[in-house]
């Protein structure tokens, strides 16, 4: 009897097991400038087409590139739960966003910030090396509300034109990940491929392309279409995660939407994540 009762107290003191963490999604998606030229692809033909995507998706961080602040409000319409941040390129709401979107549901913004693609990444507006264009990076830390883990990510547009700065940005992305403690998320429109020199250097800093952790053999991995479907060209888009969190799925999103038309002339990208025990 003496042990019956030592085994249920024993049973009824036991630390209960730890559930396993829950996942969220990450999405990278570049929306195309809404005040560009496009036809019948213009922004107010595509736009209801763009939030049915991120409705049907509900990402719980979402990165956008090339967002104008009209785009970013109505985007804040069919995302009610979410809070923005970010400013644009040419600062405050002027220029194109890489802004970030995150549920508040699932997290709280502790910090938030930005810099620009350049020599000088905290004058605004600045323009970097070979670049086209001014470029930025948004980025956060984010505490996770039930259990308090803590998780960065960040989201950026590279240049399409200069290689010099696309290398350049890439190094320097890769050295502010690297100097705050993971988990880290890494979103944005790279404008280069897989085996570019920025995207070596952002491997260097501990970060995998989570769409190749379940695809690693897949030829067809294009994210530009420009309009016409399909995965041609090389896989420009990407969300990238370090060790501190595993990939369950991923996906490039290249269905039309329901005109038959596409959202976007890039395909937008998603990875189901968790955190690490």
């Amino acid at each position: 009897m003496r042990s019956l009762v030592l085994l249920a107290l024993a049973a009824a003191c036991a630390t209960p097991p730890t559930p396993p963490p829950e996942p969220f999604t990450a999405m990278t998606f570049n929306i195309r400038y809404g005040s560009a030229h496009d036809g019948e692809d213009a922004w107010p033909k595509r736009r209801d087409d763009v939030a049915a995507l991120l409705t049907a998706n509900a990402p719980a961080i979402l990165g956008v590139q090339e967002a104008l602040a009209f785009q970013l409000e109505f985007l804040a319409t069919h995302l009610p739960h979410h809070v923005r941040v970010g400013q644009g390129r040419d600062g405050g709401t002027q220029g194109e966003h890489a802004a970030l979107f995150i549920d508040a549901r699932r997290f709280a913004i502790a910090t938030s910030g930005d810099f620009w693609l350049s020599e000088t990444p905290d004058v605004v507006g600045s323009i970097g090396w070979d670049a086209a264009l001014t470029r930025i990076c948004t980025f956060a830390e984010l505490r996770e509300v039930d259990t308090g883990r803590t998780l960065w990510v960040w989201n950026a547009h590279f240049d399409h034109r200069g290689p010099t700065a696309r290398a350049r940005s890439g190094e320097l992305l890769a050295a502010r990940v690297r100097a705050h403690a993971g988990p880290h998320v890494v979103l944005g429109d790279f404008n280069c491929g897989e085996q570019s020199p920025a995207l070596a250097a952002l491997r260097q800093a501990g970060l995998r392309d989570t769409w190749r952790d379940v695809e690693p053999t897949t030829a067809a991995a294009g994210t530009f279409h420009a309009f016409r479907g399909g995965r041609p060209g090389e896989k420009i888009d990407y969300v990238l995660a370090d060790a501190g969190l595993a990939t369950q799925k991923a996906a490039i999103l290249d269905q039309p939407g329901a005109r038959g038309r596409w959202p976007s002339d890039h395909h937008a990208v998603l990875a189901t994540l968790t955190f690490g025990r």
